[in-house]
């Protein structure tokens, strides 16, 4: 068997900054919570999901309960304070702290929460879901988020040579 030790500082160097930077990837999983944060406000201003596709228009009755005409109640409010984003070493976590907020991902039929003291269903009609989250029921990735992580992943990991 022939063996060929190769002294190259340049390749080695570079093998050294890589696996440092892989040890530690907080600082690219902040740019992705960031990112991820960023473009569900965009979406949640823009009335759409990360698909492109719109959000639900609100019923005739739920807009004569409420001001303007967005889908969601407390857009700007709901955009502005309670999106947020966890970044570890090797993983991020995205969401939002409002109490409505898997309703608004995910929809609730009609009375999924119970009765009112006076009978009434919770909620009092069915709402679709408006995903501002770029993530699916089943837990897949929309293929917009799905870039945005590998191309972050990718521009990190690219620094480091």
């Amino acid at each position: 068997m022939i063996q060929i030790d190769i002294d190259d500082r340049a390749v080695h160097q570079a093998l050294e900054a890589l696996s440092r930077r892989v040890a530690d990837m907080t600082p690219a999983m902040h740019r992705i919570g960031q990112a991820l944060m960023e473009g569900s406000r965009e979406r949640i201003l823009a009335g759409r999901d990360w698909t492109g596709a719109p959000f639900a228009p609100n019923r005739p009755a739920t807009l004569a309960r409420k001001k303007g005409r967005q889908p969601l109640i407390d857009h700007k409010t709901f955009v502005t304070s309670r999106l947020h984003y966890e970044a570890g070493r090797d993983a991020v976590s995205a969401g939002s702290s409002a109490v409505q907020a898997g309703v608004l991902q995910f929809g609730a039929k009609k009375g999924a929460f119970g009765k009112t003291k006076r009978g009434g269903s919770i909620p009092w009609g069915d709402i679709p879901a408006r995903r501002y989250l770029p993530v699916t029921q089943d837990g897949r990735l929309d293929e917009a988020a799905r870039r945005l992580i590998l191309d972050t992943l990718s521009d990190y990991l690219d620094d480091a040579i």
